[in-house]
């Protein structure tokens, strides 16, 4: 059995790679809604709006943040989010909609972001 290589992600914001990306998370949904009915009871699924969040958690150097999310919020200013994995891009189009700032001893400061976002395959 061979060892394998893993992926690293790189997540890019309007242009700019988060070079403090520490985590990136996506969450796709299809919102398909389920279809009961008397005779079938579960009778099958109905197409829903589907959509994807993104949540990516930056380290936060001493100087400044190296991206800051609240104009972005405040405005609903919509951003353009590219993430690079496993050879493939992801590329859409959404708002930020919420982040927390933390921080705690022994460890490092950390600021969160979520994004809500058109779905995007993997090309």
């Amino acid at each position: 059995m061979a060892l394998e290589i893993y992926t690293l992600a790189t997540v890019v914001i309007n242009g700019a790679v988060l070079s403090e990306e520490a985590r990136v998370t996506i969450d796709r949904r299809s919102n398909a809604q389920q279809v009961n009915t008397v005779a079938k009871g579960y009778a099958g699924d109905s197409p829903g709006a589907a959509m994807m969040t993104i949540s990516v958690d930056n380290a936060v150097p001493s100087e400044d943040f190296e991206f800051d999310p609240g104009p972005y919020m405040l405005t609903l200013k919509p951003v353009e989010i590219k993430i690079f994995a496993a050879g493939r891009s992801l590329k859409t189009d959404g708002r930020i909609t919420d982040d927390n700032f933390s921080h705690a001893v022994d460890s490092n400061s950390n600021l969160r972001f979520d994004a809500r976002c058109k779905f995007a395959n993997w090309e």
